[in-house]
């Protein structure tokens, strides 16, 4: 019997589903412990990960009998692509399981930041009653939203924003052409979709040429109040920018659901607490109790066809 090592969070009934055809060591809080993982793999047929796990040097190198890695989730910037493919270890993402989770969560979000509501509990509940303060929220229609990254996030995010009668425009170099139910998107330079957003939401892969790509110079060219939301990566955002811009109040509101190092310890925190206008979450936005149900559905059953089982 093949051996399975699952080092994350894997929706229960998938990891039942796998135990009944491989040997399999479920420890969803392992990406803690490298040293540990690099104990165990040596004898790993098969890896199943999110996020959290860095699959290093270090333990692709230890992994003597791996065949393939299961990512729970679409970024592979926690994986060392180029020596798994050296080593003939097969990577399989989540392609497409979890988009209606992110684009839902999103538009939540989008909504949120717009009429500001999520800051109000405090002061109602102790009667301070700031209705007056509240009052300027603004509606999502007729704002502009836009959608850097043009996958097939992007693509829900703007699927449901016009629904709202939003205007959506994009920024993405790898689209070429749109499909005719995407005329409504007007593509634009990454500078042009900046000055003319109202709210900002992000949806490219980390790599070298998005590392750092809405830094602080590209934040200054966004208009006053505008929002921004990432639930792509971290990196590609200067956090530090976004903290200057929300507490000058250049910008209106910002979400963060993904970091430049996760998961976020005290001391890395301190700097965005009190900040104004700011709703932060630990990368949850793909993890809708249906998404993750896909997602898990999507590697399990994928890995265990790999094995032909």
């Amino acid at each position: 019997m093949q051996k399975l090592l699952i080092t994350e969070i894997m929706d229960d009934e998938e990891v039942q589903k796998l135990q009944l055809k491989f040997d399999t060591i479920y420890d969803q809080d392992l990406f803690k412990n490298e040293e540990k993982i690099i104990q165990i793999i040596p004898e790993i047929d098969a890896l199943i990960v999110r996020n959290n796990t860095l699959v290093s040097e270090a333990i692709i190198r230890a992994a003597k009998n791996l065949k393939v890695i299961g990512r729970l989730g679409v970024g592979l910037n926690n994986i060392k692509v180029d020596l798994c493919k050296e080593k003939n270890i097969k990577i399989i993402p989540a392609t497409g399981a979890n988009t209606i989770s992110v684009a839902e969560y999103v538009i939540s979000f989008m909504l949120i930041l717009s009429r500001k509501v999520s800051f109000s509990s405090g002061e109602v509940i102790s009667g301070d009653w700031p209705r007056a303060k509240l009052m300027n929220g603004r509606e999502l229609y007729n704002q502009t939203l836009g959608i850097v990254g043009f996958g097939g996030i992007g693509k829900s995010v703007s699927t449901r924003a016009r629904s709202f009668g939003m205007n959506i425009v994009s920024y993405d170099p790898f689209v070429q052409s749109l499909e005719p139910e995407f005329s409504y998107v007007q593509m634009k330079s990454l500078d042009n979709l900046l000055l003319e957003s109202d709210i900002i939401s992000l949806h490219v892969p980390l790599n070298s040429e998005t590392e750092n790509l809405i830094n602080k110079s590209k934040l200054q060219l966004m208009k006053q109040g505008a929002i921004l939301i990432n639930t792509s990566r971290g990196e590609i955002l200067d956090e530090n920018a976004v903290i200057q811009g929300l507490q000058s109040g250049h910008l209106g509101g910002a979400a963060l659901d993904v970091f430049q190092k996760e998961p976020l310890t005290p001391e890395e925190g301190q700097k965005f607490k009190n900040v104004p206008n700011l709703l932060c979450t630990p990368h949850i936005s793909g993890l809708a109790e249906q998404g993750n149900k896909r997602v898990s559905s999507l590697i399990a059953n994928s890995v265990i066809k790999y094995f032909n089982l």
